[in-house]
């Protein structure tokens, strides 16, 4: 199994706070079909390096990673 990136994401929030919580809320979110039933996302995001301040707001970089078969 080799990992691919498949989706980049950059977070913006005015405080660390408001930060902390969006970022949880992406990394923990609950996957589920339309049946209602919660499945195994075949992939995850991960938070890339830490949160930086620029002009009074806060960033974190996310990327979706995800499994394939060689």
């Amino acid at each position: 199994m080799i990992v691919v990136q498949r989706k980049f994401k950059v977070i913006k929030a005015k405080t660390t706070k408001d930060l902390c919580l969006q970022v949880n809320e992406i990394i923990q979110r609950e996957y589920k079909d339309s049946d209602g039933f919660i499945f195994q996302s075949s992939g995850r995001w991960q938070c890339l390096g830490r949160p930086f301040v620029e002009d009074k707001q806060w960033f974190q970089a996310l990327v979706f990673l995800q499994e394939e078969a060689n």
